[in-house]
């Protein structure tokens, strides 16, 4: 019997089901793995209230009247967080549909590589996108000569691949202020060093103005002025600095007015000096439990090039990574005695080098609008005709939004100053 469409099509939703999907998606992800999943719920349309409670009653004396002339509710925002879009696709051959007529496996098997790709770039993507400060810069120019360019940190050349297209803006692209330096100019990279964080650009002066300091981003990927919203991250929720910006209906203004429940908990620099890593984390817990009123974190996160270092500190002591089981990939943990209790600090390479992050995962959720990342199939096909020739398309979808409803209870300590 002939290969046909409808054969090809059941062939793909027999392999891409939901455990091999996760297993491109989620093993070398850590936070979007260990992150629950909702779904739809909750959302209106594409929306989804999130209720801030940052203040509790305040009427209560040692004198009756008293607690009723201070008397006050509960101190409650919202964020209105939208869903983001985000899409992948991969052309399919209607020449090697024929050429595999009398194999239907043939096809599956000269395409599997490449779409088991379009699944973990894209899930790499959301990965690297989630601990962003919404505006998805990818990485930083720290030196430009001719169509050279190297990074401020190097370990950001792992989000760059030969042959992405690239733009460029003076601006991170969290604000809606931020603007692509000449209109969105583009180029491709031609050349990676990941060692050094080195890149060479097929023609930097395509893109008029590049300049050092610029922010590099995914062509297509440019929050700012263009507002194209993926997923507002990690950073957009536990700011670097105690001066948060606008965030999903809630103003700058409104945050700053109580700033760690707003925006979670940071440690002035002088707290720091001198201090190992491991302090640093210890001292961070502390001032949660203490002075930021926050509940217990439950896991914290640090790049794998940070976790080395606490790891060696940690095996002069004994103390050695474990693989945790609880995890349904089994994660690397070093566990932390703190003023917590016992915290499993986890390594993701997309969490920002030189920075340590504490979350009460309770807080913390993904939403999306159907599967995190699924195919585009509402004509009851997953390859999709194409309109401009005979070939045919793979396309995946996704709508993802990231939520977090107590901000206070996370927070953030640099390991650098």
């Amino acid at each position: 019997m002939g290969s046909t469409l409808t054969t090809f099509d059941a062939l793909l939703k027999e392999r891409y089901v939901n455990d091999v999907v996760e297993k491109l998606t989620y093993p070398d992800n850590v936070l979007l793995g260990m992150l629950e999943k909702r779904g739809d719920t909750g959302m209106v349309g594409d929306n989804m209230p999130v209720p801030i409670i940052t203040g509790l009653p305040q009427g209560i004396s040692g004198v009756f009247t008293a607690s009723q002339t201070a008397k006050s509710n509960i101190v409650a925002s919202k964020w209105n967080i939208t869903a983001g879009d985000y899409y992948a696709s991969i052309d399919i051959g209607d020449k090697v549909l024929m050429a595999s007529r009398t194999n239907q496996g043939a096809f599956l098997e000269n395409k599997v590589v490449e779409i088991d790709g379009l699944y973990e770039q894209a899930g790499e993507n959301l990965s690297v996108y989630s601990w962003g400060n919404g505006g998805q810069a990818i990485g930083r120019i720290a030196t430009l000569s001719t169509n050279d360019i190297t990074l401020v940190n190097p370990i950001d050349a792992q989000n760059f691949e030969v042959g992405m297209s690239v733009v460029a803006s003076a601006n991170d692209g969290s604000t809606t202020t931020d603007q692509l330096r000449d209109s969105g100019d583009q180029t491709t990279v031609a050349n990676i060093n990941r060692s050094t964080g080195a890149l060479t650009l097929t023609s930097a002066a395509a893109i008029s103005g590049l300049a050092v300091g610029d922010y590099l981003f995914r062509f297509g990927d440019f929050f700012g002025d263009q507002a194209v919203v993926i997923i507002k991250g990690v950073q957009a929720f536990i700011t670097s600095n105690d001066s948060p910006g606008t965030l999903w209906g809630v103003t700058n203004t409104t945050r700053a007015t109580d700033i760690q429940r707003y925006s979670g908990c940071r440690i002035q620099t002088s707290d720091l000096a001198g201090k190992s890593y491991e302090e640093r984390i210890k001292i961070l817990f502390a001032q949660m439990l203490g002075r930021f009123k926050a509940k217990a974190p439950t896991a914290g996160f640090m790049n794998p090039e940070d976790f080395q270092v606490l790891e060696t500190l940690m095996s002069a002591r004994g103390i050695r990574p474990l693989e945790d089981d609880s995890t349904q990939f089994g994660y690397t943990k070093i566990d932390v005695m703190t003023t917590a209790g016992r915290v499993p600090i986890y390594c993701d390479r997309h969490c920002p080098v030189g920075n340590f992050f504490a979350f009460r995962m309770e807080n913390w959720w993904i939403s999306s609008m159907g599967e995190l990342l699924h195919p585009q199939s509402g004509d009851g096909l997953s390859m999709l005709r194409k309109t401009t020739s005979t070939d045919y398309e793979f396309r995946l979808i996704g709508y993802p939004l990231l939520a977090c409803n107590a901000p206070k209870n996370n927070g953030r300590v640099s390991l650098t100053v």
